[in-house]
């Protein structure tokens, strides 16, 4: 049975996880990560997201329905990879 959003969280073990590089700021800053903005996706890293998704979706028939941001399904930052788009 496929669980819906935001049930998924923690079933890391049936799921694919895409990681995006960005840079929280402010840096040197001492304070905690979730209390800090991320730096907006690249287009080269949309592109790339893009290309890598089309492609799992097609080898592994994932259809969109069950492809989900990590923030609507886990206790993120809520700036983390925001602009990222598939």
């Amino acid at each position: 049975m496929l669980k819906k959003a935001p049930a998924l969280f923690p079933a890391n073990q049936d799921r694919i996880g895409i990681e995006l590089v960005g840079e929280a700021l402010p840096r040197g800053e001492d304070m905690p990560d979730e209390k800090k903005t991320y730096q907006a996706v690249t287009s080269e890293q949309n592109g790339s997201l893009q290309w890598l998704v089309s492609e799992l979706m097609l080898t592994l028939r994932i259809p969109m329905s069950e492809v989900f941001r990590h923030l609507d399904v886990s206790r993120k930052n809520p700036t983390e990879a925001r602009s990222a788009k598939w």
